[in-house]
C-alpha cells in the first residue's frame, strides 16, 4: 500500500535574521559581468637570462606524476595554446580534455619548498590548480609558492628557495593575462563510496573501473556531459563509465574514453545524480537506469546498472544503489539547485570560497524566540492551505500538502511581512490546483522531484520499511526546494514510544525552531493508512502545527493553530481530519536551521542571477561555462 506522507514542519513564523531585509518589489539591477571570450595562445615568458621561451606540457613515463611542464622554444610544436579561465586556472586543450598545471602535494602541504608542475584535468574545486599573476609572475592564491623553473623545466616553488630561477610573463602577454577566460569546463574532483556492514563494522569502499576497494578513487564529474571519469596520468586522457543495459534487465557498465567536447546526442556515459536519503544519492543512466553493486558474492563490488521494472527481482547479493558521495560533490548539487530555485545569496559570487563542507555545523533556530503568527500570518497561510482543487496531483514525493508545507515555510522564513499574492514557489489561489504555477516557474526542481520519486517507488518489504524510506526521500526532496538552509533529521519512528520521543524532543526545543514532520496515520473507521504533510513551529506559548491541504473554515483553522504544550495535546493537534480524530502512527522530523554556507556560491554565479531579489538570487538554469559571470573580485578564487 502506497504510503502518503504527511509532513509536520515545525515551522518557526520568525524571520530569519540575517535575511531581515529582503524585498518583495521588483529587485533592483545587479551589475554582472560575463566571462570573457577566451584569448588562446602559447604562454611565452622571459627568463631569469632574458631568453623568451614557452610553457610546454609534456607526458613522460619518467615523471612523478607522467606529466612535467618544460621550457622549450615557442616556434615548437609542444608549445600549445593555453586559456587563463575565470578561476585562475592554466589550461591547455589536450586530446579535446581539458588539463591544468597543478602544484604537487608536497609543496601544497608544506612538506618540500619545490617540486614538479604536473598535470592534471581541469577542476573548480582544487587550490592547487589555481593561481594569479602578482608582479609578473605566477603565485599560488595565497602566495604561498610561485612558479619557477631550472631553465628546463617548471616547478611550484616557495619564493624563498634559491636553487630555482624566477621567470615573468613576456610583454605579449598582457592582454592574455587580463582576459577572464570562459573555462572549458565546470567539472569537479569526487569519489563515490558505498557502505556495508559487517561483524567488523561498517566499511566503507570506493567505486573504480569495474571493482570497488578502500582506497579512496578520485573521480571526475562533468555536469555538462554528465560523465563521470578517471584519469590516466600516463596519456593525460580520461576513461568515462558507460552503460548500455537500454531495455535489457541489466548490464555491466564499462570504461573507455572520453574527452570535454560536446557529447553525442545517445550519451551512453550520461549519469545524472539523484538525491535519495541523508548524504545518499541514486545514479540514472540516459534511459533511467540506475547503477547499482552487489555487496556480496564473486562479483562484489562491481558495477552495473539495472532497468527499474527488473529491481524489483535483483535482491540476490545484498544489492544497493544508495551511494555516498564526496561532500564537495554534495555542495556542488546543492548549488545547482539553489541556482535553479533562485535560492542564493550572492550575485555575482564575491570570488572567494565560503565554509567548509567537512566542518561539522552548528543547529541554529531560524525564528527570533519572540516570534509569533499575526493576524497576517494568519491570513497568508490560510491563503496557501486554500490553493487546492482536493485532487491528488504530485511532483516525484511531493503532493499537495508537502508543496503547501515547503511554501509556508519558505515565506516565513525569508519574508518579513507576509505575502498577499503569488507565492515562494507557486502563486495561491483558492481551489486551484498549484502543480501547474509550480512546475511553470521551477521546471528543474520539478524534474528533480519526478527523478526522487523514481526511486521512492522501488518495492519494500512491509510498511515500516516502507515508511522510513519515504522519510529519507522526503529529506532528499527538502533539500532540493530548500537548499540555502540547513536541514538535519531530527528522528523517525513507527511505534508510539518513538513516536511520543520525537514530540517530546520537540516540545523540548528552544523557541524560534522549524521542523517538517512526517506522518503516517491510520483511520481505525475506514481502516486505512494515509499521510499528510504539515508545516510546525515551536514558539514560546508552545508548538503551533500549520495545517496544510485541509479546506477548513478560518474559524477551524484558527483553533488549529492553538499551540501544543504536551506530547498529548500534540498527538491531538496532528490526528485531526474531517471532524474526526485518526492515530499517527509514523513519524519523521526534520530541524529546519539557519542559512546554509554553500562554498561555490562564493565562486560561482551564472548570467542573469539578480532573480527575485536579495537572497533569492539565480537564474533559474543549470550551470553552462558560457553562462557563468566574473566574480566581484574579478577572477574567482577557491
Amino acid at each position: 500500500m502506497k504510503v502518503l506522507f504527511t509532513i509536520a514542519f515545525a515551522l518557526q513564523s520568525a524571520l530569519y535574521p540575517l535575511a531581515a531585509e529582503v524585498l518583495e518589489s521588483k529587485p533592483a539591477p545587479v551589475v554582472q559581468h560575463k566571462v570573457q571570450p577566451p584569448k588562446d595562445r602559447s604562454l611565452q615568458v622571459v627568463t631569469s637570462k632574458g631568453y623568451k621561451l614557452c610553457y610546454a606540457p609534456t607526458f613522460s613515463s619518467y615523471a612523478a606524476h607522467y606529466s612535467y611542464i618544460g621550457l622549450v622554444d615557442c616556434s615548437s610544436r609542444r608549445a600549445i595554446p593555453a586559456r587563463f579561465d575565470a578561476f585562475g586556472r592554466i589550461g591547455f586543450n589536450i586530446n579535446k580534455t581539458w588539463l591544468c598545471l597543478t602544484a604537487p602535494d608536497s609543496v601544497w602541504a608544506r612538506e618540500k619548498t619545490f617540486d614538479y608542475l604536473f598535470l592534471s584535468p581541469c577542476v573548480i574545486n582544487l587550490k592547487a590548480q589555481q593561481w594569479k599573476v602578482q608582479n609578473g609572475r605566477f603565485v599560488s592564491r595565497e602566495a604561498f609558492y610561485s612558479i619557477k623553473d631550472d631553465g628546463s623545466y617548471l616547478y611550484a616553488a616557495k619564493p624563498r628557495d634559491k636553487k630555482l630561477f624566477f621567470h615573468k610573463l613576456s610583454p605579449s602577454m598582457t592582454e592574455w593575462s587580463k582576459t577572464i577566460a570562459m573555462p572549458g569546463n565546470l567539472s569537479i574532483f569526487m569519489w563515490i563510496g558505498w557502505d556495508l556492514i559487517d561483524r567488523y563494522g561498517q566499511q566503507r569502499y570506493f567505486l573504480r573501473s569495474n571493482y570497488s576497494d578502500k582506497n579512496t578513487m578520485i573521480l571526475y564529474y562533468n555536469l555538462m556531459s554528465g560523465h563521470i571519469a578517471e584519469y590516466y596520468e600516463p596519456t593525460g586522457r580520461l576513461y568515462c563509465m558507460y552503460s548500455d543495459t537500454r531495455k535489457q534487465n541489466w548490464d555491466w557498465v564499462w570504461w573507455a574514453l572520453c574527452d570535454d567536447t560536446k557529447p553525442p546526442k545517445v550519451n551512453r556515459a550520461y549519469f545524472k545524480p539523484i538525491p535519495v536519503g541523508q548524504n545518499l544519492y541514486s545514479f540514472e543512466d540516459k534511459d533511467g537506469n540506475i547503477l547499482r553493486v552487489t555487496r556480496y558474492g564473486y562479483y562484489w563490488g562491481v558495477p552495473y546498472t539495472v532497468n527499474k521494472r527488473y529491481i524489483a527481482k535483483d535482491t540476490g547479493k545484498s544489492p544497493t544503489s544508495a551511494f555516498v558521495v564526496d561532500p564537495y560533490m554534495e555542495v556542488w548539487l546543492r548549488f545547482i539547485y539553489a541556482n535553479a530555485g533562485r535560492n542564493l545569496h550572492n550575485c555575482p559570487a564575491p570570488g572567494h570560497w565560503l565554509g567548509d563542507p567537512y566542518k561539522k555545523k552548528t543547529n541554529i533556530p531560524p525564528l527570533p524566540p519572540s516570534f509569533n503568527l499575526s493576524e497576517q500570518w494568519i491570513q497568508r497561510l490560510f491563503a496557501i492551505d486554500y490553493s487546492t482543487d482536493m485532487t491528488t496531483p504530485a511532483s516525484g514525493i511531493c503532493g499537495v500538502c508537502l508543496l503547501q508545507a515547503y511554501q509556508m515555510i519558505a515565506e516565513l522564513l525569508h519574508f518579513q511581512t507576509p505575502l498577499t499574492s503569488g507565492g515562494y514557489f507557486f502563486d495561491t489561489a483558492p481551489g486551484r490546483n498549484p502543480f501547474p504555477s509550480f512546475q511553470a516557474r521551477n521546471s528543474i526542481l520539478h524534474q528533480t522531484l519526478e527523478d526522487i520519486m523514481s526511486y521512492y517507488n522501488y518495492p519494500v518489504t512491509g510498511r515500516r520499511d516502507s515508511f522510513l524510506r519515504n522519510v529519507e526521500r522526503a529529506y532528499a526532496s527538502s533539500i532540493s526546494m530548500l537548499p540555502q538552509y540547513d536541514w538535519t533529521m531530527l528522528g523517525q519512528g513507527v511505534t508510539q514510544a518513538e513516536v511520543d520521543s520525537l514530540m517530546q524532543r520537540v516540545i523540548n526545543s528552544p523557541a524560534g525552531s522549524v521542523f517538517l514532520f512526517t506522518m503516517a496515520r491510520f483511520d481505525p473507521d475506514l481502516r486505512t493508512l494515509t499521510a499528510h504533510a504539515v508545516p510546525v513551529l515551536r514558539l514560546q506559548s508552545g508548538v503551533v502545527t500549520i495545517p496544510a491541504n485541509s479546506l477548513v473554515t478560518m474559524e477551524e483553522y484558527r483553533a488549529r493553530l492553538v499551540p501544543a504544550n504536551s506530547v498529548a495535546e500534540l498527538r491531538e493537534r496532528l490526528g485531526r481530519f474531517a471532524g474526526r480524530h485518526i492515530n499517527v502512527v509514523g513519524l519523521g522530523v526534520f530541524s529546519v536551521d539557519r542559512a546554509y554556507r554553500n562554498g561555490f556560491e562564493g565562486i560561482v554565479s551564472l548570467s542573469d542571477c539578480s532573480g527575485d531579489g536579495s537572497d533569492r538570487r539565480g537564474n533559474g538554469l543549470l550551470p553552462l561555462p558560457e553562462l557563468l559571470n566574473q566574480c566581484i573580485s574579478g577572477r574567482c578564487e577557491y
